[in-house]
């Protein structure tokens, strides 16, 4: 699921980048933007930064291993 924040991420930096006509642009380069596109852009970079916390909430995303078996967070196996 990591990947999602990832690939998220990716994508918000090339559209800022994209609106200076660059291939890549960097959330805390946005002097080019207007002020609409910035308040957009760091909405969504909050709503990212919100949902990976949340994400750590949940203990199945915590997996570790006891006498062989995986189990989360909360000590339930989960195989």
């Amino acid at each position: 699921m990591s990947n999602d924040y990832a690939a998220a991420w990716d994508a918000l930096c090339d559209t800022i980048g994209a609106a200076e006509g660059k291939s890549a642009g960097s959330i805390t380069e946005m002097d080019h933007l207007t002020i609409d596109q910035r308040l957009k852009a760091a909405e969504v970079a909050a709503l990212l930064s919100i949902a990976q916390e949340i994400s750590a909430l949940n203990p199945n995303n915590t997996i570790s291993f006891v006498d062989g078996h995986e189990v989360n967070a909360w000590g339930f196996r989960i195989s």
